[in-house]
């Protein structure tokens, strides 16, 4: 079958036509009439036109230029999302600001802004880096530090992980930043933290020491100092204000001491702030005989026992007694008158009896026989013969002296005779020679006048104190709860030639004791109630605040040196003090002991030494007087054995100015043996 022909050109008119009414029919229900005219006009189509269709449309040159339709808006984006978002409001510019065609410019403004999303920006401006035109749709771009749809919400960096901050972080709109803590500074990352050395600042703290620490630091003064932020300075501590010690507090810079009332037996305990007793740490053998007689008892020099005989005939003296003494020098008995009448007395003297004797107004001293101060025990006896006296130790005759009359002198139709025992009736002055009446011994079995005194046994018996120790050796026993003092003068005088200093003290004291605490000698300056000098043992050191047996050298009461020693181990030992212009030592048993005072300190102390001694002082041994607790080291009572030589001098205590009553001034119990 043959083709058809083509069609004519006045069908090809016609479709045209056709074409043509349909548009404008569509268009006239959204254009004007002179709008409509103008869009039935045919395009002026340009020269590069195959080119442009081939490829997307171009919206200024479809829709902005020219009035496009849907199909040609569908070129332009080249999908539906974007072409169903723009086309109508495309028509809406049209019907606000007129067709292409009108050049209104608010129509380009309006249509140029149509398919892209971001114009205006929806996205919040402060969170948002960019805005992304997505087909229909759009995208913002946050900035670091926001989140949602519009960038308009801040991420809470800190929430997660810290932010990544080692220390502090803290939140902003936007963004977060890292922070330290006081004391610290942020380091070059801007996340971790570095600490401040606040020391490297020379005035931290002032006088004080100055510690770092991390993120602070810390202003550091000795034990006994607190920090005074003020003042940027340590200032003491009066440790006395909080109540540490159980007696008497004394404060001191950068410390404080306790003392305990030593003359009432305490000392300080362990944690150095309470008091305790001070006990025995070495046991001496006490025991005492109650069938022996103690001469020592009354340092006054009265005699201990007192007898009166009177008899109907005449009557001759007859005594025997057992007799034990380290004492040189005393008086055993008496017997006879009144001191101008007849009367004998039986002492010793240098070791030796010594019969001192008045008759008829006419005195006599005879000395005879071996020395018997040795400490064991003999027999003594005195005997009146006719016109005679008979001295006998140990049986043997040592003495035997004419005299001229009888010692029972008559009175009243009776003979009488007084009998005394460790001491006269009168003052040792009216002897025919003085004599230091004191006597450190002790008698047994006695014998007076045929044995008529037995109320003396009964008597002894039920004091203790007129009885003797069991077992004794030589030395000076201090029972802990008494002194001895003297009159000593310790300047020397411009007869001392060839010395240098104006004073001198030196004291050499051989020692037993029986307790780690008390007083060995000491000076008393009784005006000023102090202790110019003391020498003790102690159980403590008291800077250092710990427990040892020691021996301390003190002026008043700064200790100037001090040395360790076995205080408790029953062996005796020996203490050496020396003192003079610019020189102070202490020495136990030849080992020189410790300084505690700098060079300039110890000048000080010599120089108030000096000062006191140019004033009247008392020397102590075994203890002090009642004085403050804080005046000295120590003011306990020294317990034990001790002989004490002073600037090379032998003290007797036989001849001190007050001697307490219990202290035995020649004898001294032993050392208990210790147990198997």
């Amino acid at each position: 079958m043959a083709p058809s022909p083509p069609p004519g050109p006045s069908v090809l008119r016609a479709a045209l036509l056709l074409l043509l009414l349909a548009a404008e029919c569509a268009l006239a229900a959204l254009l004007p009439a002179r709008e409509a005219t103008q869009f039935l006009r045919p395009r002026q189509r340009r020269a590069y036109q195959v080119f442009e269709e081939a490829k997307q449309g171009h919206l200024e040159r479809e829709c902005v230029e020219e009035l496009c339709s849907r199909e040609e808006a569908r070129e332009v984006f080249e999908n539906d999302p974007e072409t169903d978002y723009f086309y109508p409001r495309y028509l809406d510019c049209i019907h606000k600001y007129g067709s292409p065609y009108t050049k209104d410019p608010g129509f380009v403004t309006c249509v140029q802004n149509l398919p892209d999303q971001c114009t205006p920006n929806p996205c919040d401006k402060k969170g948002t880096q960019a805005c992304q035109d997505l087909m229909g749709n759009f995208f913002c771009l946050c900035k670091a530090g926001w989140g949602g749809r519009l960038c308009d919400k801040d991420v809470n960096e800190c929430s997660r992980e810290n932010g990544g901050c080692l220390q502090i972080c803290h939140n902003k709109p936007g963004s977060f930043h890292c922070a330290c803590h006081s004391g610290f500074e942020l380091s070059s990352d801007g996340r971790t933290c570095q600490d401040i050395d606040e020391c490297a600042e020379a005035e931290a703290c002032g006088e004080a020491r100055c510690k770092n620490l991390p993120g602070s630091y810390s202003c550091l003064c000795d034990k006994g100092f607190a920090y005074s932020s003020q003042e940027k300075a340590c200032r003491d501590v009066d440790e006395c204000l909080q109540g540490r010690c159980e007696q008497v507090c004394v404060n001191s810079p950068g410390s404080y001491t306790c003392h305990c009332d030593g003359r009432g037996g305490l000392k300080l305990a362990q944690d150095m702030n309470t008091c305790e007793d001070i006990l025995p740490c070495v046991p001496f053998s006490m025991a005492k005989s109650v069938k022996s007689l103690y001469l020592g008892r009354m340092f006054s020099g009265t005699p201990v026992i007192r007898l009166r005989y009177r008899r109907l005939q005449p009557t001759r003296l007859v005594a025997e007694f057992d007799f034990r003494t380290f004492d040189p020098e005393g008086v055993l008995l008496f017997a006879g008158g009144h001191q101008d009448g007849t009367w004998i007395m039986l002492a010793l003297r240098a070791g030796r009896l010594e019969l001192q004797l008045r008759y008829n107004g006419v005195g006599r001293i005879t000395s005879s026989g071996p020395v018997i101060n040795h400490g064991t025990w003999q027999t003594i006896s005195v005997e009146e013969l006719a016109r005679s006296l008979v001295i006998k130790v140990n049986r043997d005759a040592v003495m035997k002296i004419a005299v001229a009359g009888d010692l029972f002198q008559p009175e009243r139709g009776m003979f009488h005779l007084n009998l005394t025992v460790g001491g006269i009736p009168f003052h040792e002055e009216d002897l025919v020679q003085p004599i230091n009446p004191r006597l450190d011994g002790c008698i047994r079995s006695w014998n007076w006048m045929n044995g008529e005194d037995t109320t003396i046994q009964e008597t002894v018996k039920v004091n203790s104190k007129m009885q003797c120790f069991s077992v004794t050796e030589r030395g000076s026993f201090y029972p802990g709860n008494g002194f001895a003092f003297y009159s000593l003068n310790y300047m020397r005088t411009p007869l001392d030639v060839g010395t240098e200093s104006t004073w001198e003290i030196e004291v050499v004291a051989h020692i037993r004791p029986a307790a780690d605490t008390g007083v060995l000698f000491a000076l008393w300056a009784a005006d000023l109630r102090a202790v110019p000098l003391s020498v003790a043992l102690v159980d403590y050191h008291s800077t250092k605040k710990l427990k040892k047996q020691l021996v301390v050298l003190a002026v008043e009461r700064v200790a100037l040196a001090l040395m360790e020693i076995k205080v408790c181990d029953g062996q005796e030992h020996v203490v050496t003090v020396s003192l003079r212009e610019g020189e102070a030592t202490l020495a136990v048993d030849g080992t020189r002991g410790q300084s505690e005072v700098s060079a300039a300190q110890l000048q000080e102390r010599l120089a108030t030494l000096e000062r006191h001694l140019q004033s009247p002082v008392l020397t102590f041994a075994g203890g002090l007087p009642d004085v403050p607790v804080t005046s000295a080291p120590v003011t306990a009572f020294y317990r034990g054995c001790m002989t004490l030589e002073v600037n090379r001098r032998l003290l007797d205590l036989d001849e001190a100015a007050y001697k307490h009553g219990d202290i035995t001034s020649h004898s001294c119990p032993t050392v208990e043996p210790a147990a198997a």
